[in-house]
């Protein structure tokens, strides 16, 4: 029993690192670098969603092992898993009832992902364009990027009147910046592990918001001013939410943030990064512990029916 006290505590890694990193993700996302913050935050995001779907799916298996003999081979000795593993029938079902509720959640979202993402690209792709950039003749102020075989750039022309010249190339580089890194992967893989384990909601925001800082900070270095990609974010922020919803839009999150780190940045802590890196290694450790183990178990009733 005390193996199996401690394989609790080993399928509960997950279970815990997802809930506190996604009270410190926002945090975490703007005191590291903006390319750093949105590799590791997305890893972390998918470690836990694919670890903690594997937990569910195991506990599930080993609850009901010996009511639903057609859940696993004959030649297991279910008595010698009931005793090794003694999951309650009642744990197994609500484990397998949740993993069903979170598995059709990201399905249901990832087939909405796309269709949003067919409709938007067959709508961009009309637009009549000069390479990656087409100019819509609309007062409105609006600028976004569309991913995909026909990515564009989309800006209105009255946005293009109420910046300068070099806020223009700044407002520029920054949805360049978007395509030319595919950011669009990383804000959907993220989103996607928050659809199978919606307690990582924060941590996906904060990975949008670290994906808009990369391309500010891309935007600073091209200009070579970051006050005027500042002042760029500032009259873009202006514009009412009119974007596709699968696009990438300089002004569509945490402007004023954003602003003032372009003015100021942060001063940046590494070892934030080390340990979302550690929890998610953690992660992957304790699945890896869970399913050798339960390999070991399994091993021993079959030895025992044999």
């Amino acid at each position: 029993m005390i193996a199996f006290g401690l394989l609790l505590v080993v399928a509960a890694i997950p279970l815990v690192a997802g809930p506190t990193g996604a009270r410190v993700a926002a945090r975490a996302a703007r005191s590291l670098p903006p390319a750093t913050a949105t590799v590791v935050l997305t890893g972390f995001a998918l470690s836990v969603s694919l670890v903690t779907g594997a937990v569910l799916c195991l506990a599930c298996l080993l609850g009901v092992v010996e009511q639903f003999p057609a859940t696993h081979p004959a030649d297991w000795s279910t008595a010698t898993l009931r005793e090794q593993l003694p999951v309650p029938i009642g744990v197994g079902l609500a484990a397998g009832g949740l993993a069903i509720a979170l598995l059709g959640r990201a399905g249901l979202h990832l087939v909405r992902v796309v269709a949003r993402a067919r409709r938007t690209a067959a709508v961009v792709a009309t637009l009549p364009a000069v390479g990656d950039l087409a100019v819509i003749d609309d007062t409105a102020l609006h600028a976004y990027s569309v991913p995909g075989r026909h990515s564009r750039i989309v800006v209105s022309t009255g946005l293009l009147r109420s910046l300068t010249g070099p806020q223009r190339g700044a407002l520029l580089a920054h949805e360049e910046a978007h395509l030319r890194h595919h950011h669009h992967r990383y804000a959907q893989l993220a989103r996607l592990a928050a659809a199978a384990n919606p307690l990582l909601s924060p941590v996906a925001r904060a990975v949008d918001g670290a994906i808009e800082r990369w391309a500010d900070t891309v935007a600073a270095r091209e200009v070579g001013d970051a006050a005027t990609v500042a002042r760029a974010l500032s009259t873009a922020a202006l514009a009412l939410p009119r974007m596709p919803p699968e696009s990438l839009g300089a002004a569509h999150h945490d402007v004023i943030d954003r602003v003032r780190d372009l003015l100021e940045p942060p001063r940046r802590q590494a070892r934030t990064g080390v340990l979302f890196v550690l929890a998610a290694t953690l992660c992957w450790a304790s699945a890896t512990a869970l399913v050798l183990y339960v390999f070991r178990v399994v091993e021993l009733s079959e030895s025992v029916v044999t």
